[in-house]
């Protein structure tokens, strides 16, 4: 018998594949083996390439290693539509029986037991169904409120694409990049968590270390990738989250708890605390809330909402089990800048006898943790 001759298969208004009795007996391997032939022959033609998973999500994150980490948005999603699937449940399945002599009188029994038990079997079903029902459309209704406060979130403020971008309002002192890099063991890969437009991972690049960035905003991840970066597109919490106990050795953040909500601040120092490594290196490089100067250069970016005292982060971070916490101020003023500023402030009538030291403090702290 042929492959024309042969009854295709069918599904049924149920979903389940129905295999005609002519398609029984078929050599599924020696079918196999010979899809898997025609392939090979094609590839060796050159009409089409093969391709790991794993390729297509290094090119996606611009190459190297990467982790993966889902949105917990789309997870939902995905759970409901294999819910809505599952949740019509229904009496009417396939019945079959062994071929034999008395196969057809096995087949008859339980079509008439089903017929005599499907009355009873609705009326079970039917309440399942009306769950099932109530619960996918909770989950819908979930999505549907994460869709909503993330759609209020997003225009209830300054991001930092408008600001950097749009409104070229982005802080162009770099200061403290490099001394953050140092504190880091040199074979360590570094992770940055919130990179934007990935002003660290240069640095890295150009000091020849291996590091790479958590941004969940596509609009930055571009411009990283256009400078050949290598960036994870996640939530950082959600990536924290996602993360095994003490599997992280060693992680950067820039503004840290400065941009956000301050319940998303104790989650991140959290969970960093319990995804660290024993001996792991934290890296925090804020701005100094005791310099004034550095307080309103750091205010002319619209996104920040609020400065981090270095004591505070430090109490945060010994609360969250690190073992060794230290400050460093960074970011002083050069003495022409303090002079023109000097000039300036006393231009507009300001004293500034007694108020150097906090007008001209240095502009940033770096804390660095360790567990």
């Amino acid at each position: 018998m042929t492959s024309e001759d042969r009854s295709p298969a069918t599904v049924d208004g149920t979903g389940t594949v129905r295999i005609p009795e002519d398609l029984e007996g078929i050599d599924v391997t020696s079918l196999m083996e010979e899809v898997r032939d025609r392939a090979r022959r094609k590839v060796e033609a050159g009409l089409y390439r093969e391709r790991e998973l794993s390729d297509l999500e290094r090119e996606r994150t611009a190459s190297g290693d990467f982790q993966a980490a889902m949105d917990p948005l789309h997870e939902l999603v995905f759970v409901t539509d294999i819910a809505r699937q599952y949740a019509q449940v229904t009496s009417h399945y396939p019945i079959g029986a062994r071929k034999g002599p008395v196969g057809w009188a096995f087949l008859l029994a339980k079509k008439v037991i089903r017929r005599f038990m499907t009355p009873y079997m609705d009326a079970v079903f039917q309440k399942q169904r009306e769950f099932n029902a109530q619960v996918v459309k909770s989950l819908d209704l979930f999505a549907e409120m994460i869709k909503r406060e993330r759609e209020r979130s997003y225009h209830g403020g300054m991001d930092r694409y408008t600001a950097w971008v749009e409104l070229g309002l982005a802080e162009e002192d770099f200061s403290g990049l490099q001394e953050a890099l140092e504190v880091f063991p040199p074979a360590e890969e570094i992770v940055e968590l919130y990179s934007g437009r990935g002003e660290f991972l240069e640095e890295a690049a150009g000091s020849g270390r291996k590091a790479y960035g958590v941004e969940q905003d596509p609009r930055l991840i571009r411009i990283c990738q256009q400078k050949g970066l290598k960036v994870l597109e996640a939530d950082p919490l959600d990536y924290l989250e996602g993360q095994e106990a003490d599997s992280l050795s060693a992680v950067f953040v820039r503004d840290m708890g400065e941009r956000n909500e301050l319940k998303h601040l104790l989650f991140l120092v959290g969970a960093l605390g319990s995804r660290m490594e024993r001996g792991g290196t934290v890296v925090v490089l804020n701005h100094h809330p005791r310099s004034v100067l550095g307080t309103e250069e750091a205010y002319q970016d619209p996104s920040i909402l609020r400065l981090v005292h270095p004591e505070t982060m430090a109490a945060l971070f010994r609360q969250a089990g690190f073992e060794e916490v230290r400050v460093s101020l960074l970011g002083e003023f050069d003495p022409e800048s303090r002079r023109l500023w000097e000039e300036h402030l006393s231009g507009v009538g300001l004293d500034l006898s007694g108020l150097a030291d906090s007008f001209f403090a240095p502009r940033r702290y770096l804390l660095v943790a360790r567990r």
